[in-house]
């Protein structure tokens, strides 16, 4: 049984998509948080499947794939079950960032080769040196707004890229409305951010004027550095980031945070 109460009284706003979010909000839970459900971003099939569908009728021609968030791997999958693609052609090697991603793939009956200590592009990259050899072809089934880092950082170390979009990230307004209200009566004590999108599409339901006024007071917490540098960018403060870029992490560090004093919730 769970004795850990480190969030009780805490009002946590979980700004996942809502087929994301269900493992943040039962952690909150456990931890005597209350949940305010805010889902800012949902996602879609890309607007072109051009890339991906030639990638996978050539699965074979593969020496890695490289999947990088667990909605990835299952919009892969879900085109993999459309198109009729036997995955069984590919003979190559699977790197996955983060465990919650190789998980989703063992899960489906395949051998994860690579996981990287810490769960960002820029690691993988550094951890892939000695692995891949110029020539080698790498498909990358992502998200279409994904980062420029992980395909020009192989490309550097001579490898053959298919940038291949998987899924679209959009806008989600739902519950917003309550959402803002919620922070207008000063009734939120934390805003969870998992992704920059999270945060550029969270933010991009207010005026500048509204961001003072609503978020003043309220403690903004974070999965990882690049998380962190979205929040940055758009001006705000970060108070709260986990040691391990990860649900788990995450839920440690409001567990342990202890600026509650000087910024106490009306």
């Amino acid at each position: 049984m769970n004795t850990d109460y480190s969030l009780a009284g805490k009002r946590i706003v979980v700004t996942r998509a809502r087929e994301q979010a269900g493992e943040l909000i039962r952690k909150i839970e456990e931890r005597g948080g209350e949940a305010l459900v805010c889902p800012v971003i949902r996602f879609v099939p890309p607007t072109d499947l051009t890339v991906l569908d030639d990638a996978l009728r050539r699965l074979s021609t593969f020496d890695w794939i490289f999947f990088t968030s667990v909605n990835g791997v299952a919009s892969f999958f879900q085109r993999i079950q459309e198109l009729e693609v036997n995955m069984d052609e590919f003979t190559g090697r699977i790197t996955a960032v983060g465990t919650k991603t190789a998980a989703a793939l063992e899960a489906r009956g395949l051998s994860v080769q690579h996981i990287p200590g810490k769960f960002t592009a820029e690691h993988l990259i550094e951890t892939m040196h000695d692995k891949l050899k110029p020539g080698q072809k790498v498909l990358l089934p992502r998200s279409a707004i994904g980062r420029d880092v992980l395909p020009e950082g192989l490309m550097a170390l001579g490898v053959e890229v298919t940038d291949a979009p998987a899924y679209d990230t959009v806008k989600s307004e739902e519950n917003i409305a309550q959402l803002m209200s919620e922070l207008k009566e000063k009734q939120v004590d934390i805003i969870t951010f998992t992704s920059p999108s999270t945060v550029r599409y969270f933010l991009s339901s207010f005026s500048l004027t509204e961001r003072q006024r609503y978020l003043e007071g309220v403690h903004i917490a974070v999965i990882g550095p690049i998380t962190e540098k979205a929040v940055r960018e758009e001006g705000l403060q970060v108070h709260i980031i986990g040691n391990e870029y990860s649900i788990d992490g995450l839920i440690e560090a409001m567990s342990n945070y202890t600026g509650w004093q000087s910024r106490r919730r009306i």
